[in-house]
């Protein structure tokens, strides 16, 4: 009996810490007034929208664009970015056979373009999955940078 009450606390320990690593859901009202205002301003069409909390200064908008596509905006003190997502079936393949051949274990999460004062280039999220029979989570996250030409720039 002692060992169930001490695998179960573990099992609890260890989706606590796990949860606690992802970027927290907030309400818009708990975003800078800033970040909404510059979002509103630039994505008047969106549906669906969600705020996430990165860091203390970060936020993310995740929203659904006019055509239906999904799309977010980064905001930070530094200014902001687009990121439009890439389902993995249209991700290229050059990114894709970079990940397999230099990051061995990984498996690739988010795909998207990115953004950043006119200038575009792919980013993946990458990580490994550790665990055992249903459950999972990822360790050692990694983002990695191509260019539009899909040559590997570094994580």
């Amino acid at each position: 009996m002692k060992q169930i009450i001490v695998f179960a606390v573990a099992v609890l320990f260890c989706q606590t810490a796990l949860f606690a690593q992802k970027p927290k859901e907030v309400a818009e009202k708990d975003v800078a007034v800033r970040y909404v205002k510059d979002f509103q301003t630039k994505a008047k069409d969106a549906t669906n929208v969600k705020w996430y909390k990165i860091d203390s200064l970060t936020y993310r908008a995740v929203y659904t664009d006019a055509e239906g596509d999904p799309v977010a905006l980064l905001f930070n003190n530094k200014g902001f970015e687009t990121h439009y997502f890439v389902s993995n079936e249209h991700c290229p393949a050059a990114i894709k056979d970079t990940v397999k051949n230099q990051y061995r274990g990984y498996n690739i999460g988010e795909v998207y373009i990115r953004k950043v004062k006119g200038s575009y280039s792919y980013q993946v999220c990458i990580a490994k999955k550790k665990g055992f029979l249903w459950w999972k989570r990822e360790t050692d996250p990694k983002t990695l940078n191509f260019d539009t030409s899909c040559k590997f720039l570094g994580e």
